[in-house]
C-alpha cells in the first residue's frame, strides 16, 4: 500500500504518544481520585436515535458535543466550536462568519455550489442536505437549540448516500424537568448583536421548548452586513413506552458576503469587498414528528415524518458578465420508520435494527442574467460595432436565463445488526462484538427544462442505486481499553445541478447561482467510496482518555467542479479514482480544577488517476493532473489543544489553540503554484455560572493574526486585461463577544 513515510511516522508517534500516557497514568500518585471524565453514549449508529450505545461498541471513530459546551463555550456558529475535534478544519469562500465549510478527512460540507459534497447533515432524523446539490446551509441549522451534537466518521451505511466522510447527527432540546423562562443577550465587535429568550418546562407527560432569537451583525469587511431571525418549538410526550415530539423551526435570513480577495487588493486592504452586493437571502419552514412506541420483548418502533419548505435567493455581482440573480424554491417530505429489537441471540447481547424511508423533494429554479455597468457598457460597444440600434438591443436590465425544475424520488432500505460474539474470549475481562449493515438507496431525478430559449432541451430522467455493505469488529480487552476495525462502503449520486452542468461546452453562469442546461443526463456517473478503519480507545484513568483512527477512503468516479481560466463559469466531471488516507489522535483529561485536550489529524488526500483537467489559471489550455497529486484546500497537519481552568466554583477561564498546515489553492490539482500559508490561532475565554445568572466572555483571534482560510485563482476585472490573481478569503482580525443571560 502506498502509504508514504511522513504517514507512518504519524502513526509511530501516536502510538508512542499513547503508550506513554498510559504509563503515565499508571505512576503512584497521578490519578487524582474525585476527578473524573463523564462517560459518553451514541444514539446514531441507527439510522433514526434509538438505544444508546458505548463508543466501545461502535466500530467508528465518534465525537459528542453537547449543547451545554457549544453554548458555554460563546462559539458563534457550530462550524466555530467542531474546530476543537480532531482533524476538522474550515474554508472561508463566502466571507462571511456564518458560512465557512468544514471539512474532515478530505471531504466537504459547505454551503457553496460547485464545491464536491461528502457529508451529510441529519437534524432529528431529517437529512438537511439541500437537494439541488447536496449542500449544507449552515445558517439554518438550529445551534441555540441543540441537545448534542453525534459526529460519526466514515461512510456508515445505515445513514444512505452522501456519507462518504462521515455524518453529522444534531438532536434539538426538549423541555426538561423545571419550567424555566431565559432571556439571554450578548454582542461584541464587528457591530454583533443577539437577542434571545427561550421558554420550557413539563406538565405531567407533555414537555415544551419554545425559543426564538435575532442576531445581527455590521461585519468585518465593507458591505457585510447581515440579519438572522430564528423561531424554535417543540412539544413532547412521554407516558410508559410512548415517546412522541412534535418541533417547528422558521428562519429568515439575509447574509451579505465579501468572498475572497485579489492578492494585490489584500496586502492593502484586507477590509475591502471586491464584488460588493452579493447576497443570501433563505426563508425556511420545517415540521418534523418524531415517535417511539416500545411494543414488548426489548421490540419498539420508531417513525420520522418531516415537511421542509426552503424558498431562497441568492445574487451574485459580476465584474466580467452580467450579474446574476438565483431564485431556489424547494418543497421536501418524507419519513423514516424503523425497527428495532433489543434482547439476547444464542445467549448473547443482539442489537437489530430495520427500516425504510422515503423523501420527494420539488426543487425549482429560476436564474435571471441582470446587466451591471460593465456589461451594458460592453453591449453598447458590441451594438455598435455590429451597426445595430444599442437602445434596442441593450434596453432590457433583467433577463431570464434558464428555469428548471426536478423532482427527485429517493427510496432506502437498511438493516443493521450488532451481536456480542463472546467474553473471556482470551482475557478474563475481554469482549467480542461484530457489527454487520447493508443499505440500498435508488435516487430518481425527473428534470424539466423551461428555459426560454430552448425549452425542453434539458428535460429528461436520471436514476441511480446502489447496495452499501458495512462491517466491524470491537474486541474490548476490558472496560477501559479496546480495538475496532470497519469496512464499509458509501455512494454519492449526482445532484442536480451536477447533472444540468456537466458540458463543458456549456459551464454554468456564476460559483454560486449557475445552471446551464445539459442535454447528456449520464455524463455523470455516481462516486463510490470504500473506507477501511483501525481504531483504539483507552481510558488508563478515571479523569484520562484517548482515541487513535487509521483509515483508508479509496473513491471511484469522483465528481469534481472545473472552472475554465479567465471566466467565472464552472462546468461538473468524473475524474477517476481519488484517495483520502490518514489518522486522528485524541487526548482528553482533567486535573483537580484543570481539563484539557490536545487532537491531532494527519490527511493525505490525493488523485489516484492521470487527467486533465481545465485550468483556471490559464485560457484554453489543460493542466495535467498526475497520480499522487494532492487534492487542493486539504491542509496535512492540523493540530488543536485547549485548556480549562476552573478559577472559582462559578468561573472558568479557557484558552485553546489551532494550528492548520499549508494547503494547495483551489484550482491548482497539479500543485505546481506555492500554497496558502499555515496559521496558528488562539482563543481566550470566561465562563461564569453564579445562581440563576451565567455569562460569558471570548476573544477570538487573540494574537490578532493575519492569516487566510481560502484560496483560489480567479481574474482580477479590475485590472486592465483581466489578469488572473490569486483570490484570497481574509479572516478576522482579533475581535470579541460578550454574553449575559438569567433563567427564571
Amino acid at each position: 500500500m502506498p502509504w508514504d513515510r511522513n504517514w507512518w511516522s504519524g502513526v509511530f508517534a501516536s502510538l508512542l504518544l499513547l503508550t506513554s500516557v498510559e504509563a503515565f497514568a499508571q505512576q503512584p500518585g497521578a490519578q487524582p481520585e474525585i476527578v473524573r471524565l463523564p462517560e459518553v453514549l451514541v444514539t446514531a449508529p441507527a439510522r433514526l436515535p434509538e438505544i444508546p450505545l458505548s463508543p466501545a461498541e461502535v466500530p467508528a471513530n465518534v465525537q459528542v458535543i453537547t449543547g451545554e459546551e457549544i453554548r458555554r463555550s460563546g462559539a458563534l456558529t457550530l462550524q466555530d466550536f467542531m474546530q476543537q475535534l480532531p482533524g476538522v478544519h474550515l474554508n472561508d469562500e463566502q466571507g462571511n462568519s456564518y458560512q465557512p465549510d468544514i471539512s474532515f478527512r478530505g471531504f466537504s460540507a459547505t454551503s457553496v455550489t460547485g464545491v464536491p459534497q461528502g457529508i451529510s447533515v441529519f437534524v432529528d432524523g431529517v437529512r438537511v442536505n439541500e437537494p439541488a446539490v447536496e449542500e449544507i446551509n449552515f445558517d439554518l441549522l438550529p445551534l441555540d437549540d441543540v441537545e448534542r451534537v453525534e459526529l460519526i466518521r466514515g461512510p456508515i451505511a445505515v445513514f444512505g448516500r452522501n456519507t462518504l466522510a462521515g455524518s453529522l447527527n444534531i438532536i434539538t432540546r426538549r423541555g426538561g424537568a423545571e419550567r424555566e423562562i431565559v432571556p439571554e443577550v450578548s454582542g461584541g465587535s464587528f457591530g454583533r448583536q443577539k437577542y434571545r429568550v427561550h421558554l420550557s418546562g413539563t406538565e405531567g407527560p407533555i414537555d415544551y421548548y419554545f425559543a426564538g432569537s435575532q442576531f445581527m451583525e455590521d461585519g468585518f469587511r465593507n458591505e457585510t452586513d447581515s440579519r438572522l431571525s430564528h423561531v424554535f418549538g417543540k412539544l413532547g410526550y412521554r407516558e410508559g413506552g410512548t415517546d412522541i415530539t412534535l418541533s417547528y423551526q422558521y428562519r429568515n435570513n439575509n447574509i451579505r458576503q465579501a468572498g475572497s480577495l485579489p492578492l494585490s487588493i489584500l496586502q492593502v486592504d484586507r477590509e475591502q469587498n471586491f464584488t460588493a452586493g452579493d447576497f443570501f437571502k433563505p426563508n425556511l419552514h420545517q415540521a418534523t414528528l418524531n415517535a417511539h412506541q416500545a411494543l414488548g420483548s426489548g421490540v419498539s418502533l420508531a417513525l420520522n415524518g418531516f415537511v421542509r419548505s426552503l424558498d431562497a435567493e441568492q445574487f451574485n455581482v459580476s465584474l466580467i458578465g452580467q450579474n446574476s440573480r438565483l431564485f431556489n424554491d424547494t418543497l421536501s417530505g418524507g419519513g423514516t420508520l424503523q425497527l428495532t429489537h433489543e434482547g439476547r441471540f444464542l445467549g448473547r447481547k443482539n442489537l437489530l435494527t430495520m427500516g425504510a424511508e422515503y423523501a420527494r423533494h420539488e426543487v425549482d429554479i429560476r436564474v435571471f442574467e441582470e446587466q451591471n455597468e460593465r456589461s451594458l457598457r460592453a453591449c453598447i460597444e458590441e451594438a455598435i460595432a455590429r451597426g445595430e440600434d444599442p437602445a434596442e438591443e441593450c434596453s432590457r436590465l433583467s433577463e431570464l436565463e434558464s428555469v428548471l425544475s426536478d423532482t427527485q424520488d429517493t427510496v432506502g432500505f437498511f438493516i443493521q445488526n450488532t451481536a456480542e460474539l463472546g467474553r473471556g474470549l482470551l482475557l478474563s475481562g475481554d469482549s467480542l462484538t461484530l457489527t454487520g449493515a447493508l443499505r440500498y438507496d435508488y435516487v430518481r431525478h425527473d428534470i424539466t427544462d423551461r428555459s426560454p430559449e430552448e425549452p425542453g432541451k434539458a428535460t429528461g430522467r436520471a436514476t441511480f442505486d446502489r447496495f452499501t455493505p458495512r462491517a466491524g469488529f470491537n474486541y474490548n480487552l476490558s472496560d477501559n481499553y479496546g480495538i475496532y476495525l470497519s469496512y464499509s462502503e458509501g455512494f454519492r449520486a449526482p445532484a442536480f445541478l451536477e447533472l444540468t452542468c456537466a458540458d463543458p461546452a456549456a459551464p454554468c453562469v456564476g460559483i454560486q447561482a449557475g445552471v446551464a442546461p445539459d442535454t447528456s443526463f449520464f455524463n455523470l456517473r455516481p462516486v463510490n467510496a470504500t473506507n477501511y478503519e483501525l481504531g483504539f480507545r483507552a481510558r488508563p484513568a478515571p479523569w484520562l482518555e484517548g482515541s487513535l483512527a487509521i483509515y483508508r477512503t479509496d473513491v471511484r468516479d469522483d465528481i469534481f467542479s472545473v472552472s475554465p481560466a479567465g471566466t467565472i463559469t464552472i462546468f461538473f466531471q468524473n475524474i477517476g479514482d481519488t484517495r483520502r488516507e490518514g489518522i486522528e489522535l485524541a487526548l482528553r483529561g482533567v486535573y483537580e480544577r484543570l481539563e484539557g485536550y490536545v487532537n491531532y489529524a494527519y490527511t493525505r488526500a490525493t488523485f489516484e488517476s492521470d487527467i486533465e483537467l481545465a485550468s483556471p489559471r490559464t485560457p484554453g489550455v489543460t493542466e495535467q493532473v498526475r497520480k499522487g497529486d494532492e487534492i487542493p484546500l486539504t491542509p496535512n497537519h492540523r493540530l488543536n489543544a485547549g485548556l480549562r481552568y476552573r478559577l472559582h466554583e462559578w468561573v472558568t477561564l479557557s484558552l485553546n489553540l489551532t494550528y492548520v498546515g499549508d494547503q494547495f489553492f483551489r484550482g491548482d490539482d497539479a500543485n505546481t503554484q506555492p500554497k496558502l500559508d499555515d496559521y496558528i490561532v488562539v482563543n481566550a475565554g470566561i465562563d461564569v455560572r453564579w445562581q440563576r445568572f451565567a455569562g460569558f466572555m471570548k476573544i477570538n483571534n487573540l494574537l490578532n493574526n493575519d492569516y487566510e482560510t481560502f484560496g483560489t485563482f480567479a481574474p482580477n476585472a479590475k485590472v486592465p486585461g483581466n489578469p488572473i490573481e490569486p483570490f484570497l478569503t481574509p479572516a478576522p482580525p482579533i475581535n470579541l463577544i460578550v454574553g449575559v443571560s438569567y433563567r427564571y
